[in-house]
């Protein structure tokens, strides 16, 4: 499905090639619940769903971003449970009791690193659970995160396996 395009420059959705990569490596989808931090226009989240995640909610603070997410969203007619929390990404965590089986994260370059994101990424995430950061390439991450590199793109996984 092709989505409509954000109106703000600094949304920056997640290239064809990188979302593949991950995809595949999180596989199966079916009947997982999902929650896409800095879900921009739903580019991640959206795939998830159409990979047969169970439910996604989506959090977005910036609302000309969100109108695109909303056209996105209802473009899917019935392809899946979602929902949109419009609100910074870590008052969301920080308040959210729900847990998922994956936390998908791609914020704006530079803005949040994987050490302000994580402490809050333990509490909603179930055993066995996924939580994968898209950072810029000279991001750094953690030595137990598994981390893939997609040109100026660098992905890290990490599964709460506690």
């Amino acid at each position: 499905m092709k989505l409509h395009e954000s109106p703000d420059p600094a949304s920056r959705p997640t290239k064809a090639i990188v979302r593949k990569s991950v995809f595949q490596r999180l596989e199966p989808w079916t009947g997982k619940s999902v929650c896409d931090l800095f879900a921009g226009i739903g580019t991640l989240g959206i795939e998830a769903l159409s990979r047969g995640a169970e439910r996604v909610t989506f959090v977005e603070n910036n609302k000309r971003v969100l109108e695109v997410l909303e056209k996105n969203l209802i473009r899917l007619r019935g392809g899946g449970d979602w929902s949109i929390k419009q609100m910074d990404v870590t008052a969301f965590l920080g308040a959210s009791r729900e847990q998922f089986d994956v936390v998908l994260a791609d914020p704006p370059y530079y803005t949040s690193t994987w050490d302000e994101l994580f402490p809050f990424i333990e509490q909603c995430l179930r055993l066995e659970g996924v939580f994968m950061m898209e950072a810029s390439r000279s991001a750094t991450f953690p030595d137990d995160v598994d981390v893939r590199v997609h040109g100026k793109t660098k992905v890290g996984l990490w599964r709460n396996v506690k």
